[in-house]
Formats: structure tokens, C-alpha cells, sequence
């Protein structure tokens, strides 16, 4: 069985990049940066994979986008959303995955660690988004900020509930994390 752990995290990559694209296209506009369904299957990939499994499964994610499948929000494809406003908000998924899961898989994953590590993780996330604004728009640090990560808040506290809920449903049922130890 050893062997195929490998295989396994490729297999559960692809699933969980498969859900990532339906929730991408859960939209709802907010001027350059959407609020999008994305980070609750990120929340989802980082509770309730390993770190690598969880960091395949983004990296497909974007790596489909790159080659011009619609898999973004908005259906939207290519380099220009990946270095476009949005692009540090997806390239931040990443961070939200690694540290989430890392996090996650040194602890119980009681409600409380699920929810700090996805509180932590989203933060991250929503800064990346905030900071690659400054860099790719010439934002100030309040504009970037103003815009791209105080918006988010609510909307991130009220998916880490909805992350939380449903990870520990799915973990009760499973044996979890799903993929290679790391």
C-alpha cells in the first residue's frame, strides 16, 4: 500500500481540484475582486487534506487555468487572471493550503483548531490578494487594503463556519487527513 500513497494524493488532487472549479463559479461581483465560492473548497481542500494532497490539488487548479480551461471565476482563463488584480488572491490559496494543513495535522482537528487554522489561513490569503494589488495596480497600502481585504472579512468568517461544519461532518465519516503523510 505504500507505494500507491502517491497515486492517492494525485487522485485526491484531482477531485478536490474538480470541486475547487465548481465552487469557482459561485460568484457574487464586488467591483474588480469578486466574493467567490473558491475559498470554501480551499478551506475544505486545507482541513481535510495533507499538505501535499491539498497543495496538488491548487497547483492543478491553477495549472488548468493557465492552459485556458474556464475554471476561474467568472469562467475566466489564462496569464491574465493569474497576474491580473485577482492573481494574488488565487496565488494566496497556496499559503491558505500549506499553513491550514500543516496546522491542522499537528493537532486534534477539534471546531476551535479547525477554526483558528482557517482563520489564520484565510488572513494570509486576503493579504497575499492585498499586497499583489499594491504591486500589479500602484495601490496604496490603505486603497489595496480598503479594497481588497476589509470587503472579505465577514464574508471569510462566515465560510470558515460553513468550512468548520462541514469538515467535521466529513471527518467523523472518513479517516482524515486524506493523502500522504508528510
Amino acid at each position: 500500500m505504500t507505494q500507491n500513497k502517491p497515486l492517492l494524493n494525485w487522485v485526491l488532487a484531482s477531485q478536490f481540484a474538480a470541486i475547487l472549479v465548481i465552487f469557482s463559479k459561485l460568484t457574487i461581483p464586488l467591483g474588480p475582486i469578486p466574493l467567490t465560492g473558491q475559498t470554501l473548497a480551499v478551506g475544505l481542500i486545507a482541513s481535510l487534506l495533507t499538505p501535499v494532497a491539498g497543495n496538488l490539488a491548487i497547483l492543478l487548479y491553477l495549472l488548468l487555468g493557465l492552459i485556458g480551461l474556464p475554471v476561474f471565476a467568472g469562467s475566466a482563463t489564462s496569464f491574465a487572471v493569474i497576474f491580473g488584480p485577482t492573481g494574488g488572491y488565487l496565488w494566496g490559496f497556496i499559503a491558505y493550503v500549506s499553513f491550514t494543513s500543516w496546522w491542522l495535522q499537528r493537532r486534534r482537528k477539534s471546531p476551535l483548531n479547525l477554526t483558528v487554522a482557517n482563520f489564520i489561513g484565510a488572513m494570509l490569503q486576503l493579504a497575499m490578494g492585498s499586497v499583489w494589488l499594491i504591486i500589479s495596480n500602484h495601490l496604496s497600502v490603505s486603497t489595496a487594503f480598503l479594497t481588497g481585504f476589509y470587503p472579505f472579512l465577514l464574508p471569510a468568517i462566515f465560510k470558515i463556519v460553513m468550512v468548520v461544519a462541514l469538515a467535521r461532518i466529513v471527518n467523523q465519516r472518513l479517516a482524515l487527513p486524506l493523502g500522504q503523510r508528510d
